[in-house]
């Protein structure tokens, strides 16, 4: 059947008067950043003789902005020897092991929220569950037998219980209910990982990993959790055990003459790590490790060779620590290997984190 000229302009007038309606339904309302931070990169600088910054880097890399805090908050400071960030919901938790501190500020504008200020003794790193930070503390460097979790409730800002671990505790995890503890920190001991469940404020078991379980130098230094494993990293190994039986499932050993295997990420199935200034990758299912590195970079650095190191959103991110005394910079690389950018930040840069 043929349309007449009159039939067919009313019909292509109802699609044109339909396409109006559903534009009419759009406001022309555009996603507004959060805040001045938004949708970029936070690099944690840890500072030395001077307090620590943070610098925020936007997404694209070509702008920067130092010490951001101070900035925004008129001058006051984070406090010495800036360690870590932690967030809940648009709050950003930032820890200051040197000052005994962890400054609260709103995520994406930086404005200060509050302050925990007691309770705390050397804090290293935290999350959040259920309403409440746990935040690890080293106490006294030389043994781990006082190092503890300070709870901390979100609402009062205050460290309501502290809870002794019984091992050094350094970077922490998360994971369906129940809170994974690395058992070592700055190279001493030769630890496992403690299960830490936060109903009973109670370390209910250990993962023996091989640098605890043997007489050896390879001491435990990062931890992962992915689909239901845990994986840690020690100078020469990557352990992987189940979640569920605690049971080591395989082993990967590691050797290569730039040095020591460290700062583990696993990123959309493949494992990340760094020896000297070289990384390396390996899928999550690899049965030996990897012979090439995706890249090496240039350090002048005698202490901070890759002091921070992330993988996120197909870049590989690496913040050089310096000499501790003066700005240093952080590197950007895509996937292959390619440097993106070198961006000028503070001093002694240690982390990387993403507000999106």
């Amino acid at each position: 059947m043929k349309l007449t000229k009159f039939l067919m302009g009313a019909f292509i007038g109802s699609i044109l008067l339909s396409a109006c309606s559903d534009d009419d339904d759009f406001t022309g309302e555009i996603d507004e950043p959060l805040g001045t931070y938004d949708n970029g990169i936070l690099v944690l600088n840890e500072g030395s003789q001077t307090a620590g910054t943070v610098t925020y880097v936007s997404q694209d890399l070509q702008t920067s902005e130092q010490a951001i805090y101070q900035f925004v908050n008129e001058g006051d400071d984070l406090g010495n020897y800036v360690q870590s960030i932690f967030f809940n919901d648009d709050l950003a938790y930032i820890i200051s092991n040197g000052s005994n501190l962890i400054t609260v500020v709103n995520r994406y504008t930086f404005e200060l929220v509050g302050k925990v200020d007691s309770g705390l003794n050397i804090p290293y790193y935290g999350v959040v569950y259920n309403g409440k930070a746990y935040v690890t503390n080293l106490a006294d460097f030389s043994t781990g037998d006082d190092d503890y979790l300070a709870v901390i409730d979100l609402e009062t800002l205050q460290v309501e219980e502290t809870v002794i671990i019984g091992n050094y505790a350094d970077t922490l995890i998360e994971e369906d209910g129940l809170i994974y503890i690395e058992n070592s920190n700055y190279s001493i001991d030769n630890g496992g990982i403690s299960i830490f469940n936060p109903t009973t404020n109670t370390v209910e078991n250990t993962i023996e990993t091989y640098a605890e379980s043997e007489e050896v130098t390879s001491t435990l230094n990062s931890i992962e959790i992915e689909d239901d494993f845990i994986y840690a990293l020690s100078a020469d190994r990557l352990e992987k055990f189940n979640l569920n039986t605690l049971t080591l499932e395989s082993t990967i050993l590691l050797s290569y003459e730039g040095g020591s295997a460290a700062n583990l990420d696993i990123e959309d199935d493949q494992i990340y790590f760094t020896v000297g200034t070289s990384v390396y990758r390996m899928g999550i299912n690899a049965e030996e490790a990897p012979e090439e590195a995706v890249l090496t970079y240039n350090s002048n650095s005698a202490y901070g060779v890759m002091y921070g190191f992330e993988v996120e959103d197909n870049r590989i991110y690496i913040a050089d620590g310096g000499d501790f005394g003066s700005d240093s910079f952080v590197e950007v690389y895509d996937l292959q290997g390619n440097l993106l950018n070198n961006i000028t930040v503070g001093v002694g840069p240690n982390g990387f984190y993403f507000n999106d």
